[in-house]
Formats: C-alpha cells, structure tokens, sequence
C-alpha cells in the first residue's frame, strides 16, 4: 500500500492525489531555482515569491491552475535555501565528461558569435575571444600546467630545509 501526500493510506485502484501544498511547493522550488540561476541573494528571492504569493507581482515560471496562496503568505530566505537545495537534487545530475562537453558546446557557440567582431577588427572581442579560446583549453586539458613558486625575503626559492626550520621539529 502506498500513502497520499498527506500520509494516508490509499487504495492501489485509485491515482495518487497531489495536494495544493505539495504543487505550491513544486513552484516555489521551480521558482527560487530560476531567481537563483539569475544571481539574486536568498533575501531577494524569499521578498520576490512573498510578493508573488500575496499577488503583488508576476512569477517567472508558470503557476499549475488552482495553486493558491494563504493572503498573509510569507516565505523564509532559509526556507528559499532549502528549496533550491530539494530542486537541485530533483534534477538529474550530469556526469564529468557530459558537463565538459556541454561547455564545449558554449564556447563554440560564443567563439561562432565572436567571428564577424572579430574579422572587422573589433578590439573588445578579439580579447573576449581569446579568453574563450583560454577558458576551453583549459576544460579540455589542453592548456599548460601553471607552476607556483615560493620565495623567500632575498627572491630565491624557498628550500624545504628552510620550510623546516621555520615549522620546527615533526613528531614521528
């Protein structure tokens, strides 16, 4: 036996029936999602889908029909925290390989659109360019590695003696 939504059990004949708390909390994962996606803070996101519950502004992802909400509706920024978290974990998640090809996929899609700039001289996209051309050898495992060096007072390189010295004795 399985249960409804609001913890009955029911009948394996019947279909399950959303309830209107369950769909409102759908859009609002659907919602804060979105807004998180364009940049807002959490505050920002929680005094948005407040506004849109008392009916003061329009949402940016669609309202299933009948959803409705309390007059004094009100949502949390860490309540607005918590749906994206249960939104992201929804959504499928891709693999390593498949990510990387997706932004392949993007910056062959900016590089394309950079062309006719680019060929007129446009200085401003000749720098944008190179550093799409430097962000895909880098997801590609094309660009060379960086080297990090440590230096002491005088401008040479610290050695490990002097590393040593300075941490003092190691414990076995």
């Amino acid at each position: 036996m399985k249960r409804h939504a609001d913890g009955t059990w029911r009948n394996s004949n019947k279909p399950i029936v959303i309830s209107i708390d369950v769909q409102r909390a759908r859009f609002v994962e659907a919602e804060t999602l979105h807004l998180k996606k364009m940049g807002l803070s959490f505050q920002d996101i929680a005094d948005r889908i407040t506004s849109i519950g008392r009916g003061q502004a329009q949402p940016m992802t669609k309202i299933a029909e009948g959803i409705t909400f309390p007059a004094d509706y009100r949502i949390s920024k860490q309540a607005c925290h918590r749906a994206v978290k249960k939104a992201i974990a929804r959504e499928p998640s891709l693999e390593l390989e498949e990510l990387r090809k997706i932004d392949d996929a993007r910056c062959e899609d900016m590089w394309m659109n950079l062309q006719p700039a680019i060929r007129n001289g446009n200085t401003r996209s000749i720098e944008v360019g190179v550093k799409v051309l430097g962000h895909r050898a880098r997801i590609s495992g094309l660009a060379a590695p960086e080297k990090h060096e440590l230096t002491g007072k005088d401008g040479k390189p610290i050695t490990m003696l002097q590393v040593l010295h300075v941490l003092g004795p190691i414990p076995e």
